[in-house]
């Protein structure tokens, strides 16, 4: 049987907390943002984003021999991209004008992926934007796609622009 879920992310110390609970609806974004208000992580981290996974699940079986219960491991068969909630979208070109020193690493990191998103629902969180990622409002409303066709260009262009400058 199918199960949907949608998986959590909030910033941790050294990797991101991750917490799944079941929803309905594979993509529904809404009922994902109204989760989100209830998680709370480590050191009151609330999510930054969201992932829906599909998974295949089966009962427990018997083994006829022994008539000892064996659970059925899962397997993921569907995954989205990431959701950012409340993101705000941060492109190479805007962060290297910047010049800020503290983003030194991150101008640095730009040149591998040149848009990220940056969050600060409770602490600040900067992720890649990938053409299958979004970004949500605070009512689950998609306001910006990874797969925007200018957002596309735009990390096409600065790709070879950069693969001139670092050969």
């Amino acid at each position: 049987m199918k199960k949907h879920y949608v998986v959590f992310y909030s910033p941790g110390t050294f990797f991101d907390e991750t917490d799944s609970q079941p929803i309905e609806t594979f993509g529904d974004t809404q009922a994902a943002v109204e989760l989100a208000a209830s998680i709370n992580q480590r050191y009151g981290a609330k999510p930054y984003g969201f992932r829906f996974v599909t998974c295949i699940e089966l009962p427990p079986v018997i083994d006829p021999e022994t008539g000892e219960k064996m659970e059925v491991e899962s397997k993921q068969i569907a995954e989205s991209g990431t959701y950012f909630i409340n993101g705000r979208l941060r492109k190479y070109d805007e962060v290297l004008a910047e010049n800020d020193p503290q983003e030194s690493i991150l101008r640095s990191n730009m040149r591998q992926t040149p848009i990220v998103c940056e969050t600060s629902n409770t602490y600040r969180h900067t992720g890649i934007f990938r053409e299958e990622d979004f970004v949500v409002n605070e009512l689950g409303a998609i306001v910006a796609r990874g797969n925007d066709p200018e957002l596309i260009a735009y990390r096409k262009e600065v790709l070879e622009r950069i693969a001139k400058e670092y050969p």
